[in-house]
């Protein structure tokens, strides 16, 4: 599932499933709306949901590598014309893309592609998060999400940050007991400054330590070993 929409007036504007204000990266957006205007990138577009949190000022970059999903985004959900922020749509394969960008000063990146079980595995790597890092503000914050049936990739994250110096924390949003439409959710936060994961609006995500693998070796574009994170 890609995304869904409450396509009545009041609720079209409220992002849902993966990305409601409760999940890791609702909280992520929260810590950095406290600031000033943001500048968010989003790989994988899917229905466009992020969009919802766009502030007038804010700028949201998504980075799709289907132009069929593009097109289902905008003709069959809101979100993107909706949006307050500025929304741009960057076709291509993600990292290809900001490997040739120049830095972006982002506040948040939002790395969505892991939901399926056939994962981009480029996109997970210590090479990876090194060209994540490079677009990103000094205390802005990476957010993976990692919810999937199927592969067990917290521990892959949280190596990653390790590799790199930063620190990392889990934000898994269950949801209450009987609301049987709520998502659950994981998402690994990952910053190079700790007190971007200490906000308060974090906080209040319970965040957990990461569980890692001691003996599992760091994924590079080189090494990766799918069998290995199998639930």
């Amino acid at each position: 599932m890609h995304g869904e929409q409450d396509m009545t007036e009041e609720g079209r504007r409220k992002p849902t499933t993966y990305y409601q204000p409760a999940s890791g990266v609702g909280a992520a957006v929260a810590a950095r709306q406290a600031t000033a205007a943001m500048r968010v990138g989003v790989i994988g577009l899917g229905t466009g949901t992020l969009a919802a949190y766009g502030r007038k000022g804010d700028v949201y970059r998504f980075y799709e590598i289907n132009p069929q999903v593009i097109a289902i985004a905008r003709s069959e959900f809101s979100y993107l014309s909706d949006s307050e922020a500025g929304i741009e749509v960057a076709l291509g394969d993600a990292r290809l893309k900001l490997e040739r960008e120049a830095p972006q000063g982002f506040d948040l990146l939002a790395i969505d592609a892991f939901s399926s079980d056939a994962i981009p595995v480029h996109l997970i790597t210590k090479e990876a998060l090194g060209v994540y890092l490079r677009h990103m503000k000094p205390d802005g914050i990476v957010a993976f999400h990692v919810s999937n049936r199927f592969l067990s990739l917290v521990p892959v994250v949280a190596r990653l940050a390790k590799e790199h110096g930063a620190h990392a924390v889990l934000v898994s949003d269950k949801g209450k007991d009987g609301d049987d439409d709520h998502t659950t959710t994981d998402w690994v936060l990952v910053s190079r400054e700790r007190k971007s994961l200490e906000a308060p609006q974090i906080e209040e995500a319970s965040p957990e330590a990461p569980e890692e693998q001691a003996g599992w070796r760091t994924w590079t574009d080189d090494y990766s070993n799918l069998v290995q994170i199998l639930r």
